[in-house]
Parts: C-alpha cells; sequence; structure tokens
C-alpha cells in the first residue's frame, strides 16, 4: 500500500527529530486487524497508539480504552484548538465526528471518505449516452438510465451492468443502505440509548428498492460479481457508486481494464428530505488509555507529526486528512477529484458506532437476503430483524 512507505518515511523523520521516542511500526491485514487489536488489548499487551476504522471504535470506547486527544502534542492548549485545525463549527465537528463520543474527541482521521459515482464514458458512449447530459443523479432516474445501460446476452443474462450495488459484505449494509433510509427521513440505528427502528416505511421502501433492482427489474442483484470488480474488469460496468477518492490511484494503476472514468455525485431518492449520500467513514489514530501518561505523551506528537502532511498522503497514498488549511491551498481547490468527494463528505453523515457492529450488521444483511433472495414477506421480514437487532443491541451494552 502506498501509505506504508510514506508512513514508513514520517516516523523514521519523526524519530530524527525526536531521538528520546522509539516507534515500532506495525502493519496488519486488514481481514486480521481488530481481532488482532482485540486480542493485545485484552490482554494487556495492546499498542500505544493504533488507526482504527470508525465502525470498531465504540467497544474501546466502552471498555474505557480510549485516551482523549492531548492538545499538548501539538503545542496547543485545548482541543478546542485541534478542532480549529479542521475548520469552524459544523465543518470541524463534522469532520471529527467519526472519533468524537459524548463530546470528547478521541482521535485524529488518517483517512477520512465518501462514495461517489464513477461512470466509465466509453461503457456510457456504447450505449449512445454521455453523463454531463444523461446522468441521472436520483435512484429512480437510475432505473431507467441503466436499463439503457445494460447488455444482455441472447438468453437476458447481464453481461454488462449499468449499474449495481454493492452486494458483497455486511458493511455495505451501513455505508449504503442505511444512508438511503436516512435520506427518507428514517435511521435504523440510535448509537446513544443503542435501539434499533427498522420496521419502519422508510427502511421499507429501500428494502423494496433493492428487490426491485434484482428481482422485477433486472438490472443487477447480489449473484453478481462485486460492483467495484465489475467496474475495474472485463465487464465494464457502467456505473459504481461506491469508491471513494482512494479509487483513483488504482484506477490509474490498473495494468488491463482501467477505465476511461469521470465522476459525478452520489445518488439521492428524488423526494430525499436529508441531503446525504452515502455514510461518511474513516480512519482515526487513536491513543490506549492504558499506557503510561510519558507514552501517551509521545503518541499524541506522533498523531501531531503524522497528519502534518496531508498533501502527501492524498497525492501519495489517496488518503484525505481534512486539515482546514489544506482545504484552503490552492493545490487542493485545482484538484480535479476532490470537489465531488467534499461535497459528499459536507452533505453525509458517519455512519452510526455501536459495540456488536459485526453482529448487528450480519442480522442486517440477512434480513435483505431473506426478502432478496428468498422471496419472503417483508413485513414479517422487517419486524423480526427489528426484534432482533435490539435485542443484540442490548445484549452488547451490557457486556461492556
Amino acid at each position: 500500500m502506498p501509505r506504508v512507505a510514506l508512513d514508513e518515511e514520517m516516523i523514521a523523520a519523526f524519530m530524527e527529530a525526536n531521538p528520546h521516542i522509539t516507534v515500532e511500526y506495525e502493519t496488519i491485514p486488514s481481514a486480521d486487524f481488530f481481532a488482532t487489536l482485540n486480542t493485545a488489548m485484552a490482554s494487556g499487551a495492546g499498542p500505544d497508539l493504533f488507526n482504527l476504522a470508525t465502525g470498531r471504535s465504540a467497544e474501546f470506547y466502552l471498555q474505557g480504552i480510549l485516551a482523549p486527544v492531548d492538545p499538548a502534542g501539538w503545542g496547543l492548549e485545548s482541543v478546542d484548538d485541534i478542532k480549529a485545525l479542521y475548520g469552524s463549527g459544523d465543518m470541524a465537528e463534522g469532520m471529527l465526528a467519526g472519533a468524537t463520543y459524548d463530546g470528547t474527541l478521541y482521535g485524529i482521521p488518517t483517512e477520512m471518505s465518501a462514495y461517489a459515482c464513477y461512470v466509465n464514458l466509453d461503457s456510457w458512449a456504447d450505449a449512445g449516452l454521455d453523463p454531463a447530459e444523461d446522468f441521472p443523479y436520483t435512484f429512480e432516474g437510475m432505473v431507467e438510465v441503466a436499463e439503457k445501460l445494460t447488455i444482455r446476452d441472447e438468453n437476458g443474462v447481464i453481461t454488462r451492468r449499468g449499474f449495481d450495488f454493492n452486494w458483497s459484505a455486511p458493511v455495505y449494509m451501513m455505508l449504503h443502505f442505511n444512508p438511503m433510509v436516512q435520506q427518507l427521513g428514517g435511521d435504523m440505528f440510535d448509537e446513544v440509548n443503542y435501539t434499533a427502528d427498522i420496521n419502519t416505511p422508510e427502511v421499507k421502501r429501500v428494502l423494496e428498492f433493492w428487490n426491485n433492482w434484482a428481482n422485477e427489474w433486472n438490472l443487477g442483484g447480489p449473484e453478481y460479481v462485486v460492483s467495484r470488480t465489475g467496474f475495474r474488469s472485463a465487464e465494464r460496468m457502467a456505473t459504481e457508486c461506491t469508491m471513494g477518492n482512494w479509487a483513483v490511484p488504482l484506477l490509474e494503476a490498473e495494468d488491463s481494464f482501467a477505465p476511461n472514468y469521470g465522476i459525478y455525485p452520489q445518488l439521492r431518492f428524488a423526494d430525499a428530505v436529508n441531503p446525504n449520500g452515502f455514510a461518511n467513514y474513516g480512519f482515526n489514530l487513536m491513543a490506549n488509555a492504558t499506557a503510561s501518561e510519558a507514552k501517551q505523551a509521545a503518541a499524541w506528537k506522533l498523531v501531531a507529526w503524522l497528519t502534518s502532511r496531508p498533501d502527501r498522503y492524498l497525492n501519495e497514498g489517496g488518503l484525505f486528512q481534512p486539515k482546514a488549511a489544506y482545504l484552503e491551498t490552492e493545490e487542493f481547490k485545482n484538484n480535479e477529484v476532490m470537489p465531488v468527494f467534499l461535497d459528499e463528505i459536507t452533505s453525509s453523515y458517519f455512519h452510526p458506532r455501536f459495540a456488536g457492529y459485526n453482529e448487528v450488521i450480519e442480522a442486517i444483511m440477512r434480513m435483505r437476503d431473506r426478502v432478496v433472495i428468498a422471496g419472503e414477506d417483508i413485513d414479517t421480514v422487517l419486524a423480526e430483524a427489528e426484534e432482533e437487532v435490539n435485542a443484540i443491541l442490548q445484549r452488547v451494552k451490557t457486556e461492556f
């Protein structure tokens, strides 16, 4: 990964500037990361500093493992001074919301992401469409446009999708499905009170849309290759809306099937009552509250160092660190990619965070599949899913 080499360079420079501090840098495969970190923390041998996905921090927060951000690491007086590095008012609060619990800041973003829609310009042209004129901007409009973009063989089997949801993993139910519910004015989760509100008209409408996409309109579904793969492979899927700005260096580094692409805003319901697209998410550097005061102080000093070059992390690693001063530079303003993503970030929200995250999103994916794959009655499924998820949330809340 590009960021590893940059991290290593930055850390080496940090130790040279701070010879009394030694940093041991370890990378762990993403599939094993949380289990490895959780085991280390439980044994008392956890790291002093770690880079944690927003969806996995709630358990550590409830266990008292997260140390509040110490502004002294930046040579600043207060947390408000830290927040000012990320803007003012709602801007700063929004950028740091993924690391904030009950008004206290526990981490600093090393990456903040939102999704936008990548279009394969050649696939659109094959269908006689130009996204500059024909991009629909709404889910309802995408039904008609996707049909024009879709190619089927003589047996009616799709060989190129015009658009599809990312059906591949439970996490996308939090990053894609629930934000569609939020667009309509609902929300499946209350992260403060640990309750779920699933058996609602808003959730039913979104689930019906996903079901119709696969079964009535025959435009995609869980049986097809992951949408991101479809976009970056021989299928040349026309529209992929579940990639962030981090995808740009990946696409431009492709040896084959590199699409001639453009980037457009995320889709929204035509009658959306909230402005969000899909969910904001990211990774935050967080310090271990069980570490000594000296190690915590050194950790926050390192965090300040590692977040001091947002330009390099964006240009070399494809990772967006939302420092306000960088957003005001001509370099950032002239970036051809970031304006769309910044608009998505500032109009959207971080996904809900709670202990038992994996268990809950797996239950929501089962809910989806009971309707879309098994064809069960949607009202029955929604009622049972709400009961199941509330039971999970109440149980995990009492466990911490």
